[in-house]
């Protein structure tokens, strides 16, 4: 039976859908989860061999052999891929001794996956997308004992710190991975306080020329749980975004996480689900073995 037999009535065009999530809005998106030149410059700071390339629409980012985020974003976005162009992404991993991390939007020109099919990739994580209109936003309110206070120089240590400790049940995680972003223009980073005490930090990133806030980074310290961090360090990222003009922001979690269980009570929904895509190499494999054996001998 044909779709238009179900129809009552004509059908509105995509351009009145209020939100829709289109290739256009899915390259805004993407563009708010890509590192900029200038972040790559900052990153360089603390890990002196970061790099980025433009490959196949996608940016590909490499910061040291431990860094979380040695990854792909974009690709197949701006057209189809080539062969050339996973050829070129393998080359700039591979070359660096680091498996080839490519994060794909369902929205990506279908010759990406099928192409990562054929070369064998594996999907290794799913990333809920979620968005957010700015324009009914409420003010931040300050609750008994909790102060969200802006990322400077005087307090990015305690910043990174808290938000490490947060994360610590993800496992080891490089000592400077934060800093590198702490006052960066137009930066969304705050540091939540109970009674004194650093409890929770938040990052972020207003990306005016898309018009969206990327939100990241957040993480409270376990014993700090259930005292309303997390929603303030949300509910002022969000308020400060409007205040500059953004249109939406934007937000990637785990399915069915904690993070987007907070995120949708503060009036995010699903965008899209991506997937993380990755390819090793036989001598990293080996290294790996070898390691483990050492490690049981």
């Amino acid at each position: 039976m044909r779709c238009a037999n179900l129809c009552r009535g004509p059908l509105s065009p995509v351009s009145k859908l209020r939100d829709f999530v289109d290739l256009q809005m899915a390259r805004r998106l993407e563009a708010a989860e890509t590192m900029s030149d200038e972040q790559v410059a900052a990153l360089r700071r603390y890990f002196p061999d970061a790099i980025s390339e433009v490959i196949g629409g996608g940016t590909a980012v490499f910061a040291s052999t431990g860094y979380p985020a040695n990854h792909i974003v974009g690709m197949g976005l701006y057209g189809p891929v080539s062969e050339n162009d996973i050829d070129c992404v393998e080359h700039f991993y591979r070359s660096r001794c680091v498996p080839c991390e490519i994060v794909v939007s369902p929205l990506a020109d279908r010759s990406l996956t099928q192409l990562l099919s054929e070369r064998g990739y594996r999907v290794t994580e799913f990333n809920s997308v979620l968005i957010r209109r700015l324009e009914d936003c409420e003010p931040f309110e300050r609750a008994d004992g909790l102060s969200i206070e802006r990322v400077t120089r005087a307090n990015e240590s305690a910043w990174n710190e808290t938000i490490l400790r947060g994360f610590a049940e993800y496992g080891p995680l490089p000592t400077d991975l934060f800093l590198p972003f702490a006052t960066l223009a137009e930066s969304l980073n705050f540091l939540a306080r109970l009674d004194g005490v650093p409890a929770g930090g938040g990052m972020g990133q207003i990306m005016r020329d898309v018009g969206i806030a990327a939100l990241f980074g957040t993480a409270t310290i376990p014993e700090h749980c259930g005292r309303g961090v997390q929603t303030a360090l949300i509910q002022r990222r969000l308020w400060e975004a409007l205040q500059a003009g953004c249109e939406y922001a934007v937000v990637s979690t785990l399915p069915g996480s904690g993070s987007q269980r907070n995120m949708e009570r503060r009036g995010f929904r699903v965008a899209y689900t991506k997937v993380v895509m990755v390819r090793t190499w036989p001598e990293l494999e080996k290294q790996e073995r070898d390691d483990g054996h050492r490690e049981h001998s």
